[in-house]
């Protein structure tokens, strides 16, 4: 089936992809927003250089306002010149694109600003330096604190805190007293920052500075320096008249892992009435972990009071982990309220293991957890071992009790770990039931076993029913379940009247087809007649992986020189899943130099699942057309050896994004497994002036382990302008910590809470994804928005579940064929050409 959900954001629409095992088929959105850039003509850009030299000032500075409209390379030679313009205005409109696209030649350029008389210009610098630090800017930084514009000591206090060096700890330390509490506050802010526990004794001092933004920023500043010495003061201020202070230095007891301030943070959760205040407290106690914290955080699931849930009180005692087990256990193997029992049972579901299985499973038996909360909680954990538990409720009188014990059985069956103990069970509960949604269920859960034992159960119900909706489900239960002779049954359907059958059966067939259904799927395509050729294409392509006859893929081969567009493209997806040799031989014919743009790009990417086709996908690589390199350069990527990390790293320059972004997340793909020698490459491109390449240097750099300069990766995840780059650098400190564990804590800490972007601040707040093991084929059908199917060369960015873009143009079918996706979710971002 197609599925498709939207999900809600500030830049042009994106659209989560469902993905199904082996094959994901998703309809997904993109908007071509205003900020996209347009085309620029090369007279274009000859005339606002020439405008920028012009003697009338007007003509300047409408030039220097147009600097960001050209092309990366221009813009940043076009802007650095106009840095050094006699003209202020000018200067001030070239300063973001210079920072941005040139940095290295800016910032000298920039740092004599800081003595400029123009405030405006003093300003600008500082706040430039902010978001590139240098260290020949401290000492400048360090006298523009006594500035006498409130705005551009504002701006020196956010450099000196994006500085990374001891000796901004000491500049700003001496201005804390600023007579402006705005200042004070970016001051305090700054030295958290920076991360240096010297300043922990003199902001104990501003803990009752008397103004309450100040008070707030000093005890988080406190909490994020993580010195104990802040804990009796931090007691002290739980009792602060300002709520927002209260709150804040709660959260800071927690982040210090203070566990001599449980009395008095269980105290002031006994006493507060303020909501958000709650909310810290409990947080704390979360973060402390200690018996006596657990405790308190059970007893709160009895009546939170204001401000809390109970929803909310459970997951954070799950989040306590093994710590929080014992009293969880005591919780259910004693006779607590039910309200207490659910939100036990809930945070002993999201610890998970056999210790959660087995106490819910008891609480269960004696009528302390109802059947609802105890099944979900068993799903939810985990464990296989609560499997037979679960199945004895799929037939339960209470209908809640059926759908939790199915959605249960959902989650602890894989039908790649195929599992026979359900078949019979299930089968007995679909034989009872005439409930249209219990027997889908029913349906889907068969499925789900993996066991060829529930083939003969499906089987009839897809002759002999005339429930569409069962019928489909069934199709996809088969499909679900290894090759075991169920094709039989689903190569019928691929001529059935109902379009939605064939194409679901055509689904199936791609995971479960055995290799012997190739040839039946050929004959069919030499048909001209054939009802569903889009259909046959995609189920040959699971035929023939399973396929061992030369023969056939010649016959394939020649099918595909007699088809043209999108059928052409299915038929060489099919051949590039066959394991033979031959069959990267067969594909590569058709990208020879005479073969057109649309055909050399689906080979490229039909070859990546081939080794032999290594040496055609290496002059492909350096191919006219961009979509064709593209291509290539990803499958280089997936299949290529140590020696083309040269190749791959040298198109990180190439003009077309697609191309340089995939290059940098085939360097991380590559040297995952063949430990190639990638690290300067990441490192450089981490700070590359496109967005895209940047994204995916973190996230490869993530995957390899490879951390490149700390503060680059803090930095990023802070203040890059790109969201996607954001994210990429949260993954970053989260897989590969510096030696500097606390400020990478601090960095993400911020993110979380302050990230413009729901989605980053998410990433930031949760623990290091684990990494996918398996891969799997997957295709991707590429809907735009306002249009009603998948198009043909769309542009498209594709995340895998391993946080790496893939970036191109469709097919001309509007597909995109990924040959080793990383197992887990898929989504599509926005195109790179019309983020840029």
């Amino acid at each position: 089936m197609l599925a498709s959900a939207f999900l809600p954001a500030a830049r042009p629409a994106t659209v989560r992809l469902v993905r199904l095992p082996l094959l994901g088929w998703i309809l997904a959105g993109f908007l071509a927003a205003g900020s996209a850039q347009a085309f620029v003509w090369p007279n274009q850009i000859d005339r606002i250089e020439r405008q920028l030299r012009d003697d009338d000032l007007a003509t300047r500075r409408g030039a220097a306002q147009r600097i960001a409209e050209l092309p990366a390379g221009i813009a940043a030679k076009l802007a650095l010149q106009a840095l050094v313009d006699a003209d202020a205005e000018v200067r001030l409109a070239a300063v973001e694109v210079a920072i941005r696209r040139a940095p290295a030649g800016a910032v000298p350029i920039l740092v004599p600003w800081l003595s400029d008389p123009d405030d405006r210009l003093r300003v600008a610098a500082a706040r430039a330096l902010a978001v590139v630090p240098d260290e020949r800017a401290i000492g400048v930084l360090g006298r523009v604190l006594a500035d006498p514009n409130v705005d551009v000591r504002e701006a020196a206090a956010r450099a000196l805190g994006s500085a990374g060096r001891p000796e901004a700890t000491r500049l700003l330390l001496g201005h804390l007293d600023d007579s402006v509490p705005r200042i004070r506050e970016v001051i305090v802010d700054a030295l958290a920052r920076l991360g240096d526990r010297s300043a922990v004794v003199p902001l104990l001092g501003k803990a009752q500075d008397p103004a309450g933004p100040v008070r707030r920023r000093v005890v988080r500043a406190l909490g994020e320096l993580g010195d104990d010495r802040a804990v009796s003061t931090l007691l002290l201020v739980i009792q602060d008249a300002d709520e927002t202070v209260r709150g804040e230095a709660l959260a800071a007891l927690g982040r210090l892992r203070a566990t001599s301030a449980v009395p008095s943070i269980v105290a002031a959760l006994e006493t507060e009435e303020d909501g958000l205040v709650r909310r810290h407290a409990v947080a704390a106690l979360a973060s402390l972990g200690s018996d006596a914290a657990v405790a308190a955080l059970v007893a709160a699931l009895d009546e939170p009071g204001p401000g809390l849930d109970r929803d909310d009180l459970a997951e954070l005692l799950g989040s306590v982990g093994d710590r929080a087990v014992p009293e969880l256990e005591r919780c259910l193997g004693g006779q607590p309220a039910a309200n207490v029992a659910r939100g036990c049972a809930q945070a002993l579901a999201t610890v998970g293991g056999a210790h959660a299985a087995s106490a819910v499973t008891g609480a269960l038996r004696r009528g302390v957890l109802e059947p609802a909360a105890a099944l979900a909680a068993l799903g939810r954990a985990g464990d296989p071992s609560a499997l037979p538990t679960v199945l004895e409720f799929l037939a339960d009188p209470d209908p809640a009790a059926r759908v939790a014990a199915g959605d249960a059985a959902g989650l602890l069956l894989d039908p790649r770990q195929p599992d026979g103990r359900a078949v019979v069970p299930v089968a007995r509960a679909l034989a009872k039931t005439h409930q249209r949604e219990d027997r889908r269920r029913l349906v889907r859960l068969l499925g789900r076993t993996g066991a060829p034992s529930a083939i003969p159960v499906l089987e009839p119900l897809v002759r002999k029913n005339e429930d569409l909706a069962l019928r489909l489900a069934v199709v996809a239960a088969l499909g679900e379940i290894e090759p075991a002779g169920q094709d039989r049954a689903l190569l019928e359907l691929l001529d059935d009247a109902d379009g939605s059958t064939r194409w679901a059966a055509a689904v199936a067939l791609f995971r479960c087809a055995s290799g012997a259904a190739a040839r039946t799927l050929v004959d069919q395509l030499e048909v001209a007649a054939a009802r569903d050729r889009v259909a046959l294409s995609v189920a040959l392509g699971g035929a023939l992986s399973r396929n061992r006859d030369p023969s056939l893929l010649v016959r394939v081969a020649e099918l595909a020189r007699r088809t043209r567009g999108g059928e052409r493209d299915a038929l060489l997806e099919a051949l590039g899943r066959s394991p033979l040799k031959e069959a990267a031989r067969l594909v590569a014919g058709f990208g020879t130099p005479a073969d057109s743009v649309p055909d050399r790009a689906k080979v490229a990417e039909a070859l990546a699942a081939h080794p032999a086709g290594i040496e055609t996908l290496r002059r492909l690589a350096a191919d006219p057309d961009g979509a064709v390199r593209a291509n290539a350069v990803w499958a280089l990527g997936t299949v290529g050896t140590a020696a083309d990390a040269r190749q791959i790293a040298a198109a990180l320059a190439d003009a077309d994004i697609a191309v340089a972004g995939n290059a940098a997340g085939a360097l991380g793909r590559l040297a995952k497994r063949t430990r190639a020698d990638v690290k300067s490459a990441l490192c450089s491109a981490l700070e590359a002036p496109r967005a895209y390449v940047r994204a995916n240097a973190g996230v490869a750099a993530s995957l390899l382990g490879e951390r490149c300069d700390p503060m680059v990766a803090r930095r990023l995840v802070s203040g890059d302008e790109s969201p996607l780059v954001r994210r990429a650098a949260a993954w970053l400190l989260l897989r590969t910590p510096a030696a500097d564990a606390h400020a990478d804590a601090i960095a993400l800490e911020r993110c979380a809470e302050h990230d413009r972007e729901g989605a980053v601040a998410v990433v930031c707040a949760a623990a290091a994804p684990p990494l996918p093991v398996a891969t799997d084929p997957v295709a991707v059908y590429v809907v735009p928005a306002a249009e009603s199917g998948p198009v043909a060369r769309a542009p498209f960015s594709l995340v895998l579940a391993d946080g790496i873009l893939r970036l191109g143009v469709t097919d001309r079918r509007g597909v995109v064929f990924e040959a080793a996706a990383p197992r887990g979710g898929l989504s599509l971002e926005v195109p790179a050409p019309l983020a840029q």
